[in-house]
């Protein structure tokens, strides 16, 4: 678990699924993620139950909780590579910024891996600049590395050194 001002970043439960589905149905939160929009809350359990059946697994994969509610995920999904999520209503608030600050910080405590990566959709600027103003770098370009809900995606590739 990591703690900040506003935030718990942790391991998620099953009393969490309705938040979690409630991010993982709208549509705006996942433009640039690697599936489109879940349309029942099996679908949104059957996509969080490894992650809360295996803690081990998923010891550097967090869930963001703010108020007492799951509102994002961020962490490593396989070390080195870490992702974000956050729900559209909390987003433009620093929410994501606190709580990578931490991430980083959390790993770099850990020692666990020498750097992070990133892989991120060339159009999403918001995530870009978040990663670039936590000290990440771009190392360079990738045409269609996933098809997603929108089709053939491209990578822009960050890198920090931790």
């Amino acid at each position: 678990m990591i703690v900040t001002e506003r935030l718990i970043l942790r391991r998620p439960t099953r009393a969490d699924i309705p938040d979690i589905h409630a991010m993982l149905t709208d549509e705006e939160t996942l433009r640039y993620w690697s599936f489109g929009p879940h349309k029942t809350l099996a679908e949104t359990e059957a996509w969080v139950m490894p992650v809360i059946d295996d803690p081990v697994g998923a010891a550097f994969d967090f869930f963001i909780e703010m108020d007492g509610r799951i509102v994002g995920k961020l962490g490593c999904w396989r070390v080195p590579e870490i992702g974000f999520l956050l729900h559209r209503s909390c987003q433009g608030r620093g929410i994501a910024s606190e709580a990578l600050r931490a991430f980083i910080a959390y790993m770099q405590g850990r020692r666990v891996c020498d750097h992070l990566i990133a892989d991120v959709d060339p159009a999403n600027l918001r995530s870009k600049r978040l990663l670039e103003k936590h000290g990440f770098r771009h190392t360079g370009f990738r045409k269609n590395t996933i098809k997603t809900h929108m089709g053939w995606c491209d990578s822009d590739d960050y890198r920090l050194d931790l």
